[in-house]
């Protein structure tokens, strides 16, 4: 009978791997929502030949930026340790800090544009009235979620 050895001495008294780096805070922006906003405007103002197939996605990953950029400056004010968490993490958080409505809106906003942002082999690109829809939507969110000024 033959013993099939590792082929790697000491292969199988190998050290155990140790646990994964933290989520890494996320880099500040340095654009501003409105900012981000104000862009995708320009895009949906000035879809050309050039842009075509292009632009839509653009314009979704312009407000999806926004809306996470909200999001974050959000939690900045109120609790910055949630501002270095994942989007998905702060939106968890939401409803119980910001109004039900806002951060029910800011899900299924950031959920439609998420889906918006990736070419799918049997789904046509969002179309300019679902995109100012969701723009709508964002401009929205970004008003609930600023600070406010006493």
């Amino acid at each position: 009978m033959t013993t099939i050895r590792p082929a790697t001495p000491g292969l199988s008294a190998r050290q155990p791997r140790p646990p994964p780096a933290a989520f890494p805070p996320p880099q500040p922006s340095t654009s501003t929502p409105e900012e981000l906003l104000a862009g995708a405007d320009r895009l949906l103002g000035t879809a050309t030949a050039s842009t075509t197939g292009v632009w839509p996605r653009a314009v979704a990953l312009l407000l999806r930026h926004a809306l996470e950029e909200a999001l974050r400056r959000y939690w900045q004010a109120r609790k910055p340790q949630l501002a270095r968490c994942a989007p998905h993490a702060q939106a968890l958080c939401l409803e119980s800090y910001a109004d039900p409505d806002t951060a029910r809106g800011w899900s299924s906003t950031w959920a439609g544009l998420s889906r918006a942002c990736h070419y799918h082999g049997y789904e046509l690109a969002p179309t300019q009235a679902e995109l100012c829809a969701w723009r709508d939507d964002v401009e929205r969110v970004i008003e609930a979620l600023a600070p406010r000024t006493r």
